[in-house]
């Protein structure tokens, strides 16, 4: 509300980084304060891959610093939370995770009717693939089940004409009476196919989605929320008094560059794959392509011809102009460099 104090944003000191976790104050950051930072952890739903990116938010010690001297940020570290915590709170803790597994199961049936619907052609072009091996299965067997019954009476006819006897006509009666039978089989089984497959042809038109069981989603296979701060409003962080920055000469420069540019309303966001300290952009990166390469340099530095030809080269090749940062007393000093060719 207006009058009152801003809460200023957590910067956790963990293992020598710094991190945002919460979503809010990510936000809160680029859109208020033009600090990108660098997103660092996994996707919950796309864990195997590293292009896109999710919490926490990494800054720079750089940034970290400014949001500590404009009084937007505070560094913290984690409380050890161990001594308090007791059995209601780990009750309602599982209480909270069962919730959880509960309400991710409608959503993963949801999924996985998505899923089905998108490949619903392929599982009936695959139900069709098996009817036609089953029936061709099925015609094989008739096939050979004709041949065994022709088979027997040529060996009946045989054996009366070789051996001059008179052979009681019930026998070949019988076969001739097993091949009508099997006739009648072929084509009791021909109108079952067809049978068949005219039930198999309605099943596909009726093939109702939302009609389909799917079972629930396992336990162990559910998502884990992982909360990075307490549940019952206990102060898990305390402020960390212990952080130096910057520490060096070169560190010192870096930072009052980032800070003077800041001031200018520029988003900063590290420029080493370009070969600076910095890549400075009129707007959200976002949205715009960066203007200027800087490059933190001392004031008393004597640069050689081939090193400047190099940084003019550089920003040539990728279209951008680079500044050669440096500092006289408090004041943060730019030359620009952009080349030119020879008219």
């Amino acid at each position: 509300m207006e009058g009152e104090e801003r809460k200023k944003i957590r910067l956790y000191y963990t293992h020598g980084k710094i991190f945002v976790w919460d979503h809010k104050d990510v936000i809160t950051l680029r859109k208020e304060h033009r600090i990108v930072g660098n997103l660092v952890g996994s996707l919950p739903r796309a864990p195997r891959q590293n292009i896109h990116l999710g919490l926490p938010l990494q800054l720079a010690f750089y940034e970290a610093k400014l949001l500590v001297d404009t009084g937007v940020g505070e560094i913290v570290i984690s409380k050890n939370l161990e001594k308090y915590v007791d059995e209601k709170k780990v009750q309602q803790f599982k209480e909270l995770r069962q919730k959880s597994y509960e309400d991710q199961i409608p959503l993963f049936k949801d999924a996985r009717r998505k899923e089905i619907q998108q490949h619903k052609h392929l599982i009936i072009e695959g139900k069709k693939t098996k009817k036609r091996k089953h029936e061709e299965l099925r015609q094989v067997e008739l096939q050979n089940k004709s041949k065994e019954s022709n088979a027997a009476l040529q060996t009946a006819e045989n054996f009366e004409s070789q051996n001059d006897l008179k052979i009681d006509q019930a026998i070949p009666d019988k076969i001739q009476t097993s091949m009508k039978d099997d006739d009648k089989d072929t084509e009791r089984d021909s109108s079952s196919l067809n049978n068949e497959e005219e039930d198999k042809e309605e099943e596909e038109e009726d093939f109702d989605i939302d009609q389909i069981d799917i079972p629930d989603i396992k336990p162990e296979h559910a998502i884990v929320q992982l909360f990075t701060e307490s549940l019952w409003n206990i102060e898990s962080t305390e402020p960390y008094q212990d952080w130096r920055y910057p520490q060096t000469d070169a560190e010192g420069l870096q930072y009052h560059v980032f800070k003077d540019l800041w001031q200018q309303n520029y988003f900063i966001t590290p420029g080493n794959k370009f070969g600076g300290d910095f890549l400075v952009y009129p707007g959200d990166p976002a949205l715009f392509h960066s203007f200027y390469i800087a490059v933190c340099l001392p004031h008393d530095e004597t640069l050689t011809s081939l090193e400047i030809v190099t940084l003019g080269r550089l920003g040539a090749n990728v279209r951008k102009t680079v500044l050669m940062c440096s500092m006289s007393g408090d004041k943060v000093l730019y030359t620009s460099l952009q080349w030119t060719g020879i008219t």
